[in-house]
């Protein structure tokens, strides 16, 4: 157990195997539940390609309600970050794409088996609502946190997707699944990897199922904001008060 910085929620580790054994901070609520309140919300944060559960923590802690707990995972496949005049550092994938549509969708599968799998011992380790599970992903993480959402609508609360994409052409047969569950889409209008136009038709799609989608669009590019982490931490007080 610790603390990081001023912060006074407790944090562990805890390691999920996959192709490798996969590292995930674990975030107690700032103070645990009331009697009345029972067990806390839990979030679930993917970060993207070349990133860490570290690097999203820093850029989303301040997003996290108090009363909440969290998760903050590293990508399933590690490899190594070379960039000129920086020194090789350690990223994170969370699934493997070769540009092979077919592949891609069997490597997300894969991983969103992981996922759940990690979730899971989240749950169990925090003793957090399975009842009230958010998936929210970063760009490589937002794709994956939309395609588990999805096809298993019955395992989260809701989801929020930052600067990611809805892959419909994976998900037709899933989508009537979504029908009243809580969606945040944030996307940067300059995003220089996704149009915007890729955040209209993923919360079109959404919409159009029944879910209850707030689209945002900020004046930035393909990044985490503070104006974002603002509207997230509102999104989540929203749908879990304390």
């Amino acid at each position: 157990m610790g603390t990081h910085g001023g912060d006074t929620r407790s944090e562990h580790h805890i390691e999920v195997p996959f192709t490798s054994r996969a590292s995930c901070l674990l975030l107690g609520p700032e103070a645990p539940p009331s009697s009345s309140g029972g067990k806390p919300p839990l979030l679930v944060a993917l970060h993207g390609q070349d990133q860490s559960g570290a690097r999203q923590r820093r850029w989303l802690q301040k997003a996290l309600p108090p009363n909440f707990a969290a998760a903050f995972p590293d990508g399933f496949h590690k490899h190594e970050v070379r960039k000129p005049e920086r020194p090789m550092r350690l990223g994170y994938a969370w699934y493997m794409f070769t540009g092979d549509q077919e592949a891609f969708n069997r490597s997300l599968q894969e991983s969103e088996v992981g996922l759940w799998s990690l979730v899971d011992r989240a749950l169990d380790s925090l003793d957090a609502d399975p009842a009230r599970v958010y998936l929210c992903g970063f760009s490589q993480g937002a794709y994956l946190t939309h395609c588990a959402a999805v096809r298993a609508p019955q395992r989260v609360a809701g989801w929020v997707a930052q600067s990611g994409r809805l892959k419909t052409e994976f998900l037709a047969d899933d989508l009537p699944g979504v029908k009243g569950k809580p969606v945040l889409i944030q996307h940067g209008r300059n995003d220089p990897h996704l149009p915007a136009g890729a955040a209209d038709n993923s919360a079109s799609a959404l919409t159009e199922h029944g879910a209850e989608v707030t689209l945002l669009k900020y004046d930035s590019g393909h990044e985490i904001t503070a104006p974002m982490v603002d509207d997230l931490r509102a999104w989540l007080i929203e749908r879990e008060p304390a």
